[in-house]
């Protein structure tokens, strides 16, 4: 039974989206975890980094096989792209293998061939669409994600805390030259380390 096609939603408004590739090698899943789990914590919804690492890795993992039966491509790559907007957090996976993913009877004997099932139970939708280049497919999953922020919008105030000593003159500079010239060469020394442009 082949696995259902759809073209996956666009979020259009507040988008945070990124793309990356892999090598299409056993690697990839792993890899894709890792990055997919620092995406998510950069973005502040840690919270979904558990179901969406294993959604991550079951249609990475099924990308790179898909891959792998089409034969040898040197430097084969699968991309992963992840969007995040409203309510939503899409994952959105392509590989070179245009043939549409196949949802296989579950065997309780077998090692593998539930990673589509568990897909479609963890995802609120789940299918595949042809590439628009032609080539391949894109095999995705759509998940509930807190409200996105506007990219412009900022998170919550930083705790402020009040100052332990109150100044008597607030007006007033502070002029104790041991301890400028001590800021002053922690400041050029932070400027020696730099990255180089």
């Amino acid at each position: 039974m082949n696995f259902p096609a759809a073209v996956a939603p666009q979020p259009t408004a507040h988008a945070r989206v990124k793309a990356q590739q892999f090598a299409a090698t056993i690697t990839a899943p792993a890899l894709a975890r890792r990055e997919t789990a620092q995406l998510l914590n950069q973005w502040g919804i840690s919270d979904l980094i558990d179901t969406t690492s294993l959604l991550v890795s079951e249609l990475v993992t099924n990308a790179v096989q898909a891959t792998e039966a089409m034969g040898r491509f040197p430097n084969a790559i699968v991309t992963i792209r992840t969007s995040w907007a409203a309510t939503s957090l899409i994952v959105e996976v392509w590989d070179r293998n245009p043939r549409p993913p196949i949802l296989r009877a579950p065997d309780l004997d077998s090692d593998g061939g539930r990673g589509l099932h568990i897909v479609e139970s963890l995802s609120l939708s789940a299918a595949y669409y042809p590439s628009p280049t032609g080539q391949g497919k894109v095999t995705w999953c759509q998940i509930e994600a807190p409200v996105a922020a506007e990219p412009g919008e900022s998170a919550a105030p930083l705790p402020h805390r009040s100052p332990s000593v109150a100044r008597a003159d607030p007006d007033a500079y502070f002029d104790d030259l041991v301890v400028l010239r001590r800021v002053l060469a922690g400041l050029r020394a932070l400027d020696t380390h730099l990255p180089s442009e």
